[in-house]
């Protein structure tokens, strides 16, 4: 899932990304994370089949109210998340995996970065990806400054 482009926009880099769980080094849900020339954004895995099937079986074997819940939580994170290159202050790394974004209003974000969709996270190779992703951000940063 991503979001629609915008007038203009165009992908500077993408990579295999998640939103992390924060305080943990857990993924809340695995995606594309993709650089453009004026936003970042984690498009997330289509997971509407799999939460429809958990969200049925649960209708029928759970406490009520259980399957809507789960429609909640699926629908929640199958929504694309963006933060304009404007509205970050600083980027930086951390461990093997994490993006770490700040923007104007305070927000910290962490995103994980993996070298592949198989790439467990403590991998030494997850490092060389979130380098080339950190490195792109600021220089994307730097090139919407400019104007």
């Amino acid at each position: 899932m991503t979001l629609p482009p915008e007038q203009g926009e165009r992908v500077l880099c993408v990579k295999t990304g998640a939103v992390l769980i924060p305080g943990t080094g857990l993924a809340l849900i695995g995606g594309l994370l993709v650089l453009t020339n004026r936003r970042l954004y984690h498009g997330p895995l289509n997971t509407k089949l799999a939460g429809q099937l958990l969200s049925t079986v649960a209708g029928s074997a759970a406490p009520p109210g259980v399957d809507r819940a789960i429609d909640l939580i699926v629908g929640w994170s199958n929504k694309a998340r963006a933060v304009r290159l404007e509205d970050i202050t600083s980027v930086g790394a951390a461990g093997r995996t994490v993006l770490r974004i700040t923007t104007r209003d305070g927000e910290r974000r962490r995103f994980g970065i993996a070298a592949g969709w198989r790439t467990p996270v403590w991998s030494r190779h997850n490092i060389a990806h979130r380098d080339e992703m950190v490195a792109a951000v600021q220089w994307a940063i730097q090139q919407a400054a400019r104007g």
